[in-house]
């Protein structure tokens, strides 16, 4: 039986779970029930957890376009990628930090099931953002869905073998501190060249920038890879697509209408992948 890895967030105590009811406690007497949204809230009692939202309007042009498959080429190296991560391992506990509504983890999770290497992968995805969660749970995602302050993860010091950053950038030392000796961390982002047809009408005097990437000073790169590819979009897509970047704030009401007017042939899709491990 895998040990679980999460701690109260109160007392950081183990966490059990009762049998009946599904619930969490610690020794210490410190209870938390999975809610009728479909996640726990892992944050400690009476305590204001800073959360996050995202837009609804936001929220349904990511599922609209992700499940369109429009991003199929990144989603199929992530599969192979945590494929290789998982093999021949007897117990892995994968973390997906900041998952949103879970759509790439259910996406590798459903993969990893076809190849029978998910009975021995615990998944948990955790974010600060309630309504992520709640549509994570609609989706009937996978995971072990937890709610959380992301400055202090409810897990302990080196249990989790795989953290995933899909749509997150990585910040502070959590994701870290959790990580095992050996684990990896996998992140990926859009490159400077991420939808560049609409980025040009975003930033009028955009120009190229060479590769750049940030990353802690306790970790190093393994492996990355660049995953690119053009796709042909309408108008409501290019828009869906903008909605869902991170530049969307940037566009007025005139910008929006004149891109969701026009299809875009060879939009470019640029994203990368890397596999992070602590030096």
């Amino acid at each position: 039986m895998m040990i679980s890895p999460l701690i109260c967030p109160t007392c950081a105590q183990p966490l059990h779970q009762h049998d009946a009811s599904k619930g969490l406690y610690c020794d210490a007497k410190h209870h938390f029930d999975r809610l009728a949204q479909g996640y726990y809230p892992l944050v400690k009692v009476k305590a204001k957890t800073p959360q996050s939202s995202v837009s609804r309007q936001q929220m349904r042009a990511r599922q609209f376009l992700l499940q369109s498959g429009v991003f199929q080429p990144l989603v199929d190296t992530l599969k192979q990628l945590m494929l290789s991560l998982t093999t021949d391992k007897k117990q892995v506990n994968w973390l997906d930090y900041q998952c949103g509504d879970g759509y790439y983890l259910a996406q590798i999770h459903a993969f990893l099931v076809s190849q029978q290497q998910a009975d021995n992968v615990s998944t948990w995805g955790v974010s600060d953002a309630e309504n992520a969660l709640f549509a994570a749970s609609k989706l009937q995602s996978p995971a072990c869905l937890i709610f959380s302050a992301l400055k202090a993860l409810p897990f302990a010091d080196n249990s989790i073998d795989i953290v995933t950053l899909f749509d997150a950038p990585i910040k502070g030392q959590e994701c870290i501190r959790i990580l095992k000796d050996d684990g990896r961390i996998v992140l990926v982002q859009p490159s400077h060249q991420h939808l560049w047809q609409i980025k040009q009408q975003v930033y009028p005097d955009l120009v190229e920038k060479p590769f750049q990437i940030n990353i802690p000073k306790r970790l190093s790169i393994d492996t990355q890879e660049c995953v690119s590819f053009d796709i042909n979009v309408s108008g409501d897509q290019a828009l869906g697509l903008l909605d869902s970047s991170l530049f969307a704030w940037r566009a007025n009401d005139e910008l929006r209408h004149q891109i969701k007017a026009k299809s875009i042939d060879g939009l470019k899709c640029e994203f990368d992948v890397l596999v992070l491990k602590q030096i």
